[in-house]
Parts: C-alpha cells; sequence; structure tokens
C-alpha cells in the first residue's frame, strides 16, 4: 500500500504529529496501519488520519514500519490534489 506523510506537531508543540493519506482511502489505509505502539490516533470526519506520538520515537517507527514516504508541506498539498476525494473515503 502507499502511503504518504506529514509531519507536524500538536497545537501545544508536545507531541509530533503524522497525518497520512494513501491513494486508497482513509479507511483502507486505517485498516492497513494496525500496528499503533506508542501513539494515539486521531479521526475526525472529513479530516485525514493523524497519529500523535506518546511515547517517543514512536512517529518514526511508525514511517520505517509502513515505508511512508514523508512529503514536505508544498509536496503534501501537490499530492492531495491530485488523488481527490478518494482520499477520505
Amino acid at each position: 500500500m502507499t502511503l504518504y506523510g506529514l509531519r507536524g506537531w500538536t497545537h501545544h508543540g508536545w507531541e509530533q504529529t503524522l497525518t497520512v493519506l494513501s491513494p486508497s482511502g482513509r479507511a483502507e489505509a486505517l485498516l492497513h496501519m494496525q500496528r499503533t505502539d506508542g501513539l494515539r490516533t486521531v479521526q475526525r470526519p472529513g479530516n485525514l488520519t493523524r497519529y500523535h506520538e506518546i511515547r517517543a520515537g514512536s512517529v518514526n517507527a511508525l514511517i520505517e514500519r509502513y515505508s511512508i514516504q514523508l512529503l514536505d508541506r508544498g509536496a503534501w498539498a501537490t499530492k492531495k490534489a491530485e488523488l481527490g476525494d478518494a482520499v477520505y473515503r
């Protein structure tokens, strides 16, 4: 499964975050990424799935475990526009 990620921080800056998108859609990516030790999974209607790090190193482990391709903000916006609404299903 192809997965793309965008790193960020929570609004208070204490937790690293990773937002994930996939051409296969949000639901399929969530099913595929079952092993999320040390992370809190945040799902909200109309948004992509975001993972909040609650144990140091967990975001990096998730990226490695699922071969998530990290994108910068510009590439993220381009990829999201290219894939369209399919990423939200």
